[in-house]
């Protein structure tokens, strides 16, 4: 049996801000095949450019939280490079393999034009100004015990800060010293393999007593400004941005996240920890050093007493297995926040050798085996409102943060791999219902008019022997329930009304679930 299913999805563009205009593409129709198991997806491809695209399709298992790229060996038709632009095209996927039913897949068809993004400008839209106003909307003290309204404000920013930038946003939930506590999550999957990662984070709570402006709100102020920025464009690999609770009380939060937060599908490559990134001094012997530190790392000791140990740096930390990361922070703050000024250190091991720089989040990766950086301002070795009162948001230097998120996120965008690129979603799993479940349902229902044109959808029931109860649902073509309700269907034969009113013009599909039996209908609402 063959079912042909036609239908205009709208297209979901991811916003590249490259020079030349996103590609668009469009799902037309899908024709299945059941007996070859072959699915075939036309589609449009438009590029005010006309350049050439490539083409690529992924699929996911999981409702649509991570998609995986289909081999090109299974598809045939219109797919890989050199696809032309505003024509309609055509390709058929073998899912033969598929060890999960077709109906439970969700898939995606990518285009891009591979034109270069400019990763200077997502660099010069970090301002001071959404820096100090992020800010302000976290200062105050933020501790589970004394002030846990203010702990779950922040939070709830953090959270509603991911999800107004259509990240897939979580909470990591866990428990100390007989309290829940909550990491927040947000993920930009990747356009291409997005199971490699990279992340972005930085601690929201605070110590007892404390605004904590530099510790560690300016690290969230800059983790949030730089997931606004990087939020609106395209990669090829994945970006998370977290907001770690109970660093304070001895890396709690990341060290949950490390052991049961990281996803079976992700390749963490990199982790960019964010603490204390806002107090600057130009005072010679405003930085202080660690007793020692002049045997382990006499290079930066040097840079440090070269310059009459002014603060007016970031540190830039890793330990053996992060050394590649530590190179890529280097070249991207060279190549665009050349006013920065970076001393990098790096330890043997997870850093076990000097206690001192094991003091945030980044130490739970790095005793993970996981890449990560430790950027700071110099914490207690540098601001003397460290953990105090005093550690408010006028003792810091806006200019100096704004360069420190500058050189994390032109560092991520470069290994992330920006492209220009937008895709379409269909859910198989409400396309493919069409006429795929009548069984045994309790009577015969129609749809009169179809298309519908006064946003009420009309059903008539025919010489039903019975009464019956009936759960309605109405889908978009993406998937997406935007309709539920209870109907009570009398016997004999009559007529119901659903409002939709609200509704939007286009394509759906009504779901009837009856007892054991399911009953889809393809309806259409028009001007």
């Amino acid at each position: 049996m063959k079912y042909l299913i036609t239908f205009a999805l709208s297209s979901l563009t991811l916003l590249c801000f490259g020079q030349n205009s996103v590609p668009q593409i469009e799902i037309t129709n899908i024709d299945r095949d059941e007996i070859m198991e072959t699915l075939t997806i036309n589609y449009s491809l438009n590029d005010a450019d006309a350049d050439l695209c490539e083409v690529w399709l992924k699929m996911s298992l999981d409702g649509g939280i991570y998609f995986e790229t289909v081999s090109q060996d299974k598809i045939t038709g219109d797919i890989g490079s050199d696809i032309i632009a505003n024509e309609t095209h055509s390709m058929t996927w073998d899912y033969s393999e598929l060890t999960e039913g077709i109906e439970s897949v969700t898939i995606r068809i990518f285009a891009s034009d591979n034109q270069v993004v400019d990763i200077g400008k997502m660099v010069s839209q970090v301002n001071e100004a959404e820096l100090l106003s992020t800010l302000e909307s976290i200062i105050g003290e933020r501790h589970f015990e004394t002030a846990p309204e203010r702990l779950a404000e922040v939070r709830t920013l953090i959270k509603d800060a991911f999800s107004d930038a259509n990240l897939q946003t979580e909470s990591h939930d866990f428990v100390f010293s007989n309290t829940n506590m909550q990491n927040i999550l947000g993920r930009k999957p990747g356009t291409k393999d997005e199971d490699i990662t990279y992340i972005i984070d930085g601690h929201f709570d605070g110590v007892l007593g404390s605004p904590a402006a530099d510790d560690n709100g300016s690290a969230v102020a800059g983790m949030l400004v730089a997931m606004r920025i990087l939020s609106q464009y395209s990669f090829e690999h994945s970006i998370r941005f977290i907001g770690f609770d109970a660093e304070e009380l001895g890396l709690i939060g990341s060290q949950n996240y490390v052991l049961n937060g990281i996803k079976p599908f992700e390749n963490v490559q990199g982790v960019f920890n964010f603490e204390m990134i806002g107090f600057y001094s130009d005072e010679p012997n405003s930085q202080q050093t660690i007793p020692g530190f002049e045997i382990l790392f006499p290079e930066a000791i040097q840079e440090m007493e070269d310059d009459d140990y002014r603060g007016n740096f970031i540190f830039g930390i890793g330990n053996t297995a992060s050394n590649p990361l530590l190179s890529s922070y280097v070249s991207a703050s060279k190549k665009y926040v050349p006013e920065l000024r970076l001393i990098t250190l790096s330890l043997p091991g997870a850093g076990e050798i000097a206690p001192d720089l094991r003091r945030s989040d980044h130490a739970s990766f790095w005793d993970g085996g996981i890449p990560a950086l430790f950027i700071v301002d110099g914490g207690d070795f540098r601001n003397p409102n460290y953990h105090a009162p005093g550690d408010d948001i006028s003792t810091l230097n806006f200019e100096f943060m704004k360069n420190v998120v500058k050189a994390t996120l032109a560092t991520v965008a470069e290994l992330a791999i920006p492209i220009n690129a937008t895709f379409d979603e269909a859910d198989l799993s409400a396309v493919l219902s069409i006429n795929d479940h009548d069984h045994q349902f309790p009577t015969e229902i129609f749809i009169f008019s179809n298309p519908s044109s006064n946003g009420l959808l009309s059903l008539r029931v025919e010489e039903s022997k019975i009464g019956f109860r009936a759960r309605a649902e109405v889908y978009e073509l993406t998937g997406k329930r935007v309709y539920r309700d209870i109907i009570n269907f009398t016997a004999g034969t009559n007529n119901s009304e659903i409002d939709l009113h609200n509704l939007a013009t286009g394509s759906y599909i009504l779901v009837l679930y009856s007892e054991n039996a399911t009953k889809s209908l393809g309806f259409v609402i028009a001007d």
